[in-house]
């Protein structure tokens, strides 16, 4: 009886969470009692110089820290990242859905591939989203589980494939991206420690990248057709569903018009990128000095709002393909699919509110920072060269990101370490740069710590047909294979590059 009750708890994610954040309060308290600390050297992004820190645990125990995490439980809550926009998609992408839009339009796109290319294109997809910001996360993840069902497929297999591909992406996506404008400038100064003339291009990392991308869809594709895809519960499809969906006249005038709609507002979000136009660049940060920077910067309204006004274009073009199908014929017909896209989400608020409270009482711990800090320092004091030093770096950053998410805050750390250790072995700070990038994306679909695995567990359980809720043992069943995988790869890829000296960029190379 007593086994069983126990089994029951930790099968349940939120009670999960919560028993999490009291051991994160416990290795607080023992920590702070044992004196736990790191000291660690960080690039002054303004300066450009070395500063010095030293960072030690917090026990979570004292009367401070608890009035903290009273005091600040409703503030971790609504300020949780992808909150918002999580919201915002399921209101997009339920009223598409329940227009029948997305089935119209997925089963056309769905006829045409094999199950392979099906999950290849899913996850290419997911890959190159990565672009923008949480795009991949809160709005591919739900479209790839409709795509899936819609074609008689399990749509957990294609919300795997999807966070996965997103995941990776966010360290080898060869279109230019945030966390590309956010490590590189971190990069070259730490390369001037070294080399005070030495320069980096925005695209040093190009054709590593290309190459990257190309092998991890192949690679997940695999991993999902013929390892996880298998493994799955049979999916139990509601019964409105199963019968063929037939695409007739009235269907193809909603997605003429669904069609003709989307065009027209993908053209005034480009003349809102274009500065320099009357009326033009609305989108834009205004005080940034190059494109680039006016693209991808702190007040850039195109890179902060991008789920929003894809999120808005898919649902303008549900109702316009409502209205063309009948599928919509009054006003409450609307109204109510609106109000039902949010019915049953209950669970998963509970369970972002319970994952928002661990990973701020995580942060709040600085163990996350004290054990990156640790294993950074180990890089230095092994002090290895070429091959084992990559093979040192892809181990040890990649455990560090399982604690510390942060990648641009964990390579102001690294990279005073990392890229001074590559010059010195004759391997160029671009190399040292894509070495870490890699190095986190094997671990970044396994940490709990990872907002956005909470956005993609949620949507797990939005689909979850079992009389238990999903917990984060089926989450990680599910999610190994890919996280080892993934890690076999990389470090295959960078051994060869290294050794043959391919280009990793525009006149950029692994070695000196």
């Amino acid at each position: 009886m007593e086994t069983s009750t126990k089994k029951k708890l930790f099968n349940n994610m939120i009670t999960s969470f919560l028993g999490l954040s009291f051991l994160v309060m416990i290795i607080s308290l023992i920590g702070n009692l044992l004196g736990w600390q790191a000291t660690f050297t960080r690039v002054n992004s303004i300066t450009g110089e070395i500063e010095k820190s030293i960072v030690s645990i917090s026990n979570l125990f004292s009367g401070e820290e608890i009035r903290n995490i009273i005091g600040n439980t409703i503030v971790n809550f609504v300020t949780f990242a992808p909150l918002g926009s999580f919201l915002i998609a399921l209101l997009s992408i339920g009223v598409a859905h329940k227009t029948e839009y997305l089935t119209t339009l997925f089963t056309l796109f769905g006829r045409r591939l094999s199950k392979f290319w099906l999950t290849f294109i899913v996850v290419l997809f997911a890959i190159l989203s990565n672009f923008a910001n949480d795009l991949g996360y809160v709005l591919l993840i739900p479209m790839a589980a409709i795509l899936y069902l819609v074609n008689n497929r399990n749509p957990l297999g294609g919300m795997l494939a999807t966070f996965v591909g997103a995941s990776v992406g966010q360290g080898i996506n060869f279109l230019f991206s945030n966390l590309s404008y956010g490590l590189t400038p971190y990069t070259e100064m730490a390369a001037k420690l070294t080399d005070e003339t030495y320069e980096i291009g925005q695209y040093n990392n190009f054709f590593f990248c290309i190459v990257g991308v190309i092998a991890l869809t192949f690679l997940i594709t695999y991993v999902t057709e013929k390892i996880v895809i298998p493994r799955l519960p049979k999916y139990k499809r509601d019964e409105e569903i199963v019968e063929e969906f037939i695409i007739g006249r009235k269907e193809k005038r909603g997605l003429v018009l669904a069609i003709l709609g989307t065009f027209i507002l993908i053209l005034l979000y480009i003349y809102m990128l274009i500065p320099g136009m009357p009326g033009s660049g609305l989108l834009l940060d205004s005080n940034g000095q190059t494109y680039t920077e006016m693209l991808f910067g702190s007040d850039s309204y195109f890179y902060s709002s991008i789920v929003y006004l894809i999120s808005f274009s898919i649902f303008i073009s549900g109702v316009l393909y409502g209205i063309g199908a009948k599928t919509i014929r009054e006003k409450t017909q609307l109204t109510n699919m609106i109000y039902s896209s949010l019915n049953n989400i209950g669970s998963v608020l509970v369970l972002i509110f319970m994952a928002s409270q661990f990973i701020a009482i995580f942060k709040r711990s600085n163990l996350g920072t004290i054990i990156a800090a640790w294993f950074i320092d180990l890089i230095k004091t092994l002090n290895f060269t070429s091959i084992p030093l990559i093979l040192l770096v892809v181990i040890l950053i990649g455990i560090s990101n399982i604690f510390f998410t942060s990648s641009v805050t964990k390579w102001t750390i690294a990279s005073p370490i990392i890229v001074p250790l590559f010059m010195n072995a004759n391997m160029t700070a671009e190399f040292a740069q894509a070495v870490f990038r890699v190095s986190e994306s094997a671990t970044n679909v396994i940490t709990p710590l990872f907002a956005y695995f909470i956005i993609f567990a949620g949507y797990l359980e939005m689909y979850n047909k079992n009389e238990r809720p999903v917990s984060l043992r089926d989450c990680y069943k599910l999610l190994w294979p890919y996280s080892v995988a993934i890690l076999l790869l990389w470090i295959f890829i960078l051994i060869a590059w290294y050794i043959i000296g391919l280009p990793i960029g525009f006149g950029v190379y692994p070695t000196v």
